[in-house]
Parts: C-alpha cells; sequence; structure tokens
C-alpha cells in the first residue's frame, strides 16, 4: 500500500485484519473457497 501513499488512519485497521486473513489462509484457492462461504453465509 506505500505505492499508493500510504493507508489512512482510519482504514489502517481494516487494511491490517484483511492482511492477516490472506496471511493465515495461505493459498489463493483457499482464500477463494473462504469467500464463497462467507457469501453462502450472508444470503
Amino acid at each position: 500500500m506505500r505505492k499508493f501513499n500510504g493507508i489512512p488512519k482510519e482504514h489502517f485497521e481494516l487494511f491490517f485484519q484483511e492482511y492477516e486473513w490472506r496471511f493465515n489462509i495461505g493459498s489463493p484457492r483457499l482464500l477463494l473457497a473462504d469467500l464463497k462461504n462467507l457469501l453462502k453465509e450472508d444470503y
């Protein structure tokens, strides 16, 4: 995000949570499966 002029303070917590989530899930295939499951729960 540094190359995009940093992260506003009010958005930093959300950015960090997303980063943590991506780091803990791992591969893009698992990220996609997790997102699909989250979307199913909302609808």
